[in-house]
């Protein structure tokens, strides 16, 4: 199987733009280019990740996601992400030292939210992790590369006391967002690339990619072309490459038995 190209898929927001880069997310599965109609959700239903293009015109809401135990009590789908930065601005991310759930109850009523928050002057090509429980917003002007797990799950707790298109504030899961939180986890440190359990992300000058076994998602910042490369194919670039990994270990487990039972059938082939 070749690299997978997507047709774009973009999602206008009050805030701004998110262009699903690579995704098989049901409720926007990507659509593969000259595939005929079917998307990344028919060749491999169990891609964990979902990979976006953010551009914030104005800031998001303060938002947590949960993580895979607190999914499993506040519901919805866990999502831990990182972004690498497209274009410098805000970032919020992590807490201030010393934040209780009482302040950030009171913060929520009082219009003080960003006080709590620790701050982020971002710069180009930076990377911030942020796992499912951190509480997190970015700001204006920023535009970033995200890789997440796949999971369309955000609890709003702050909106920055502004109103919807409709003239009334947007809504907010305050009491699932305070469920989902986690206030022993650190703001994050910027960093040059970024390996958790879900995906490992590493900026590269050019790249020369060997047969792998894993899928590994590539972007060209320099041109904004994206491509996903299923295992077992090359991929070289004298220019600078974002490839993101993909364990094994992330697929669904039913995928992880299905493959594996492929893999089997083919190698008594």
């Amino acid at each position: 199987m070749e690299a997978l190209r997507f047709e774009p898929y973009v999602r206008t927001a009050l805030w701004g733009t998110e262009e699903w880069l690579v995704s098989a997310h049901p409720s926007a599965p990507g659509r593969i280019q000259g595939g005929g109609g079917r998307t990344l959700r028919d060749v491999c239903p169990g891609f964990p990740l979902l990979i976006k293009r953010i551009v914030a015109e104005k800031r998001l809401s303060v938002q947590v996601h949960p993580n895979e135990t607190t999914a499993r009590t506040v519901g919805g789908e866990a999502k831990t992400e990182m972004w690498c930065v497209l274009r410098p601005g805000l970032i919020f991310a992590g807490f201030r030292s010393g934040v209780t759930r009482a302040d950030i109850e009171r913060a929520v009523d009082d219009g003080s939210f960003e006080t709590l928050l620790v701050r982020f002057d971002a710069k180009v090509g930076e990377c911030y992790f942020i796992p499912g429980g951190l509480v997190h917003a970015i700001g204006e002007g920023t535009s970033v590369y995200e890789v997440q797990q796949s999971s369309d799950t955000t609890f709003r707790l702050y909106d920055w006391g502004r109103v919807g298109a409709d003239g009334r504030p947007r809504p907010l899961q305050v009491a699932e967002g305070l469920s989902a939180m986690d206030l022993s986890l650190p703001p994050p440190q910027p960093s040059e690339g970024v390996r958790c359990h879900c995906f490992s992300f590493e900026r590269k000058s050019s790249a020369e990619l060997a047969p792998s076994a894993l899928w590994r998602a590539i972007y060209l910042p320099g041109s904004g072309e994206s491509l996903l490369l299923p295992p077992g194919e090359t991929f070289a670039t004298d220019s600078e490459a974002w490839v993101t990994e993909v364990p094994s270990r992330a697929f669904p487990m039913q995928w992880q038995q299905e493959h594996h039972h492929v893999q089997k059938g083919r190698n008594r082939d």
